[in-house]
């Protein structure tokens, strides 16, 4: 008789699971060897009746350990599948914090929903073997399908011997975290997997950082450890946008801006993507109009102090005018991130007017006091401004200061200064049949390809313009940037 397998998940991303189902034809030469009775991720059929039980993800709540418990009583061979089931993972990151401080920062506004509700008892994550005992630990993040077969034939062909591979603990590093940069990184939650490396080097061509040092030293740098800036890095945050562990951030300056905001009389402008993710983020407002959702905070942003409230859109949008207007080829000034790129590489490729860049124009209207509500990373070095927050940043601000936008009047809320009106597309935004390129590594090939006479030219480092950003709150799901995309259009009605 053939033995029988049953797949079960716990907390994780289900990764090492699909690659189960990954097998394809090598699935016909796994159903030779055993029978598979449960595997919700492929299959509706449920047995309690297994031999052999793969576990993946870790132990978050009461219910889980109980569960996996029962799991164990009727499993003759228990196998933990994945880091996050063998180590705990990416998922022990929240051990550093108070549960309902995780709770909080994941579920803003829902305190009397999780309240009594046990799917939200939380205690410290556990791997699995913190709970019950475990036969083979398969690792990786994800596991290696070959990996899969390799034991399913190991435990058919030979009667099964326990603890033959040994688990292991986490060390926990002791690093500081490296503020030196705009962007900042912490070393104690970095998991290695390179993802930031492969984005700085082969996909955007900037090589600021690699990995340095080795074994249990190893850490993301530059070379010498120099620091991200010091390195030619352009600050466009994409490595941030794919760090599955937010081990690499942005410099935060909302607990001195929350303490100034009432005393100082401050300014604020409102870059519009920055404001979609925001809008995204609220329980509230992401089920509004778009136009209403921006009065809204408009209006929250007067109550906590700010004088006056602008659109920094509208400087984007005399950014780009003069940009056309230009009889060489010219950056176009709107993005901070390849005017770095140009500046410091000094490609004479393109010409790189500074003085026509919308934060430019901002400043000399406002002179002094102000603040920037920005989806991009580089423009926190902006020294002109007094802070620079990103989306995330706003969330946060609101939170400390304890203003509820749900109660605020957006009657005759509206932005202070000139507009721009309907119709208008953020050039930071994709749109079909854009003249823009990418920063890449064949850029400069590309550009004199182009043959470009006069007029601006658009070039962007961000893997989906500003939607994707390095701030706002960062990501590469193209679900979530299209759901940005859409929320603009419609604020603008383009």
């Amino acid at each position: 008789m053939k033995p029988k397998i049953a797949v079960f998940d716990f907390a994780s991303c289900e990764g090492c699971e699909l690659q189960i189902a990954n097998l394809e034809e090598d699935i016909l030469e796994l159903i030779e060897h055993v029978d598979i009775v449960s595997f919700r991720e492929v299959m509706k059929e449920h047995s309690d009746d297994y031999d052999i039980a793969f576990v993946e993800g870790s132990i978050n709540r009461p219910a889980d350990a109980e569960r996996l418990r029962k799991i164990r009583s009727n499993a003759k061979v228990l196998i933990a599948l994945g880091d996050c089931a063998t180590t705990g993972c990416v998922n022990k990151l929240r051990n550093e914090w108070p549960d309902s401080e995780a709770l909080t920062e994941v579920y803003p506004g829902a305190k009397k929903q999780i309240k009594g509700n046990e799917l939200f008892d939380l205690f410290p994550a556990k791997a699995v073997n913190e709970v019950v005992e475990v036969d083979f630990y398969i690792r990786g993040c994800p596991v290696r399908k070959e990996q899969v077969l390799y034991y399913i034939k190991r435990l058919t062909d030979m009667p099964p011997s326990k603890n033959k591979d040994l688990d292991f603990g986490i060390i926990l590093r002791d690093m500081e975290i490296d503020n030196r940069s705009v962007i900042k990184y912490n070393p104690r939650k970095c998991i290695l997997c390179r993802r930031c490396v492969h984005i700085c080097q082969d996909v955007m061509g900037v090589d600021a950082l690699g990995v340095v040092e080795k074994g249990s030293e190893a850490i993301i740098s530059t070379p010498q450890n120099i620091g991200f800036d010091a390195n030619g890095c352009i600050r466009c945050g994409q490595c941030i946008s794919t760090c599955p562990v937010g081990a690499l951030g942005n410099r935060s300056p909302v607990e001195t801006l929350a303490m100034e905001v009432k005393k100082k009389k401050l300014s604020i402008a409102l870059d519009s993507v920055a404001l979609s993710t925001f809008v995204q983020k609220h329980s509230t407002l992401h089920r509004m109009e778009p136009e209403l959702a921006e009065k809204y905070v408009i209006a929250g942003l007067r109550h906590i102090g700010f004088q006056k409230v602008f659109q920094y859109d509208y400087y984007l949008s005399l950014s780009a005018q003069m940009d056309e207007q230009s009889e060489m080829p010219t950056l176009a000034s709107w993005c901070r991130s390849a005017q770095n790129y140009f500046t410091e590489r000094e490609l004479n490729t393109l010409e790189v007017k500074p003085e026509n860049s919308p934060w430019s124009l901002l400043l000399d209207e406002v002179h002094k006091n102000i603040c920037l509500v920005s989806p991009c990373s580089a423009m926190k070095e902006v020294e002109e401004f007094n802070y620079v927050i990103t989306g995330a940043n706003l969330m946060e601000l609101f939170r400390q200061l304890e203003c509820d936008l749900d109660f605020m009047d957006p009657e005759g809320a509206a932005y202070d200064g000139q507009t721009v009106g309907r119709g208008f597309r953020h050039p930071g935004v994709p749109a079909p049949g854009r003249n823009g390129f990418g920063i890449r590594r064949d850029l400069p090939e590309k550009l004199a390809q182009a043959k470009i006479a006069k007029g601006a030219v658009h070039v962007y480092p961000c893997l989906a313009g500003c939607t994707n950003g390095g701030g706002t709150p960062p990501t590469i799901d193209e679900n979530v940037i299209q759901e940005r995309i859409t929320w603009l259009e419609e604020l603008r009605g383009v």
